[in-house]
């Protein structure tokens, strides 16, 4: 079985399979490495947890980090690192046998890490880590004084604090945060880009740095657009702007945050991802 073979297999599993179930495991085949098993799965799932280490696993390790992953093997896990995938954990890892350390995909349930409720009194970013289940992962800092220096302007707070919390990345595979510095992904570089095109991008609104301006925080593979309006003196009034093709706009007069929140869990707000049981944030490798 090549990796093409295998990955078809897990994600045949993760459709046919209900959270509730049992942990699945598949034995790889002799010939792959740890290493090229990691690299396969994240092409897809996004960047590594890392679950258990040279035969350490860490006694804190919880349901909502990726305790189901290591649970089928007991004290026989040598390494395993982990992704989590909406309603489902994905593992791969060596576990100890009889015949020596033997190279294993996992996939379990995963509960809704929200299904505690959300606290009133939290941030917007607090309600969507806990809705998530994130647990940071090192990154670089951004530098906002520089991108803000650039863009001629000061960004929502929210915004700012969900990107130094999460780093880049996708809101259940569907929101693709732009952030400050990243290749590709560089808020500012995008915002250059639109001024560019904006008679024929942003029609009937303008770009920013113009009075009103929208600014670009977001994409998705489904080719939406996720922009602020600019405008008021306080950037944490600016409203969101949401472009479904190029004809269609619809406006959230809340912040970052509080759009980001109901876009995931609000029926309401009529995005798909309000229909999942479990939400996920995944982090890109960066280049």
């Amino acid at each position: 079985m090549d990796h093409s073979e295998l990955l078809a297999t897990v994600w045949q599993m993760l459709d046919a399979r209900s959270p509730s179930d049992a942990p699945s495991i598949i034995d790889v085949p002799d010939g792959t490495t740890l290493q090229e098993l990691v690299a396969a799965i994240g092409g897809r799932a996004g960047r590594f947890r890392n679950i258990a280490s040279g035969g350490f696993t860490a006694p804190s390790l919880a349901e909502r980090t990726g305790l189901p992953l290591v649970e089928p093997f007991g004290e026989k896990v040598l390494e395993m690192r982990g992704w989590a995938y909406w309603s489902h954990w994905i593992g791969c890892g060596q576990v100890a046998s009889p015949e020596g350390s033997r190279l294993v995909v996992v996939v379990a349930g995963r509960e809704d890490p929200a299904a505690g409720g959300l606290p009133e009194d939290a941030s917007w970013t607090e309600k969507l880590r806990i809705l998530t289940g994130w647990e940071p992962i090192p990154q670089p800092a951004v530098d906002w004084s520089a991108a803000e220096a650039a863009l001629g302007t000061a960004l929502p707070r929210d915004y700012k604090e969900t990107v130094d919390l999460f780093g880049v990345g996708s809101f259940d595979w569907y929101l693709d945060l732009l952030v400050p510095g990243i290749v590709g992904m560089d808020l500012v570089k995008w915002a250059e880009s639109d001024v560019e095109h904006a008679a024929a991008l942003w029609h009937p609104y303008v770009a920013h740095p113009a009075p009103h301006g929208l600014l670009r925080w977001g994409t998705s593979e489904q080719e939406i657009d996720f922009v602020w309006q600019t405008g008021a003196a306080d950037p944490d009034d600016w409203p969101v702007l949401v472009r479904h093709d190029f004809h269609s706009w619809e406006r959230f007069d809340c912040g970052f945050g509080e759009f980001v929140l109901r876009m995931l869990t609000d029926v309401q707000f009529g995005f798909p991802t309000s229909g999942i049981a479990a939400h996920s944030f995944v982090s890109f490798d960066l280049p």
